[in-house]
């Protein structure tokens, strides 16, 4: 298990609820609630990551990182998971279980599939049970949706500001393309990497 011993806090008197951090927060742990009659930021203790995007994101520079009085631990024991249906995902998202997919937080592709298996069928739920997205929250979106796509999971449109698009890899090129431009040797990068990840039939 992982853990975090920081909590985003908000100072209320620089807030202008803009609401720019509710957009950014990768875990959704930031809503807009109310503080007597008035409109407020808040922060959910038992979702926040200690990312720091609302940090960086803030015009007004109204988040800080503090201490938490306990840590906050997250992360999914794969063990718990149907081994062979992990592996099944990771290869049809032609991914090793035991690859890093968000090096921020150490997450493994196993881990990932793991928790989809578990009931986490969305980027934000994914990153709230393993912490991936939850670093920089920009480079591993991409392998959790090629292994939410793997596991036959249609998702939605992504709340706030978050950001489902992917990028092209050599298993989304055509054979027309790949046939048409012969020096990037796709074929032969496909061949490669079935024999190290081979797809389920």
């Amino acid at each position: 298990m992982q853990f975090v011993n920081k909590i985003a806090q908000i100072d209320h008197e620089k807030c202008t609820r803009c609401a720019d951090c509710i957009g950014v927060c990768p875990v959704v742990a930031i809503t807009m609630g109310k503080s007597g009659d008035r409109p407020s930021i808040i922060v959910d203790e038992k979702q926040c990551l200690a990312c720091t995007i609302c940090v960086t994101r803030c015009p007004e520079q109204a988040f800080v990182m503090v201490e938490r009085v306990e840590p906050l631990y997250f992360g999914v024991d794969y063990t718990k998971a149907d081994q062979n249906a992990i592996a099944s995902i990771c290869r049809s998202a032609h991914m090793h279980p035991e690859q890093i997919i968000c090096y921020c937080r150490r997450t493994r592709a196993r881990d990932v599939a793991a928790a989809i298996l578990l009931g986490h069928r969305t980027p934000e739920a994914l990153a709230r049970a393993t912490g991936a997205r939850t670093g920089c929250g920009v480079l591993c979106i991409t392998s959790v949706l090629r292994q939410l796509k793997a596991a036959g999971i249609d998702i939605e449109k992504a709340p706030g500001w978050q950001w489902y698009g992917t990028y092209i890899s050599i298993w989304d090129i055509s054979d027309e393309i790949a046939g048409r431009y012969p020096e990037y040797y796709v074929a032969e990068d496909r061949v490669a990497m079935n024999e190290l990840f081979p797809e389920d039939n």
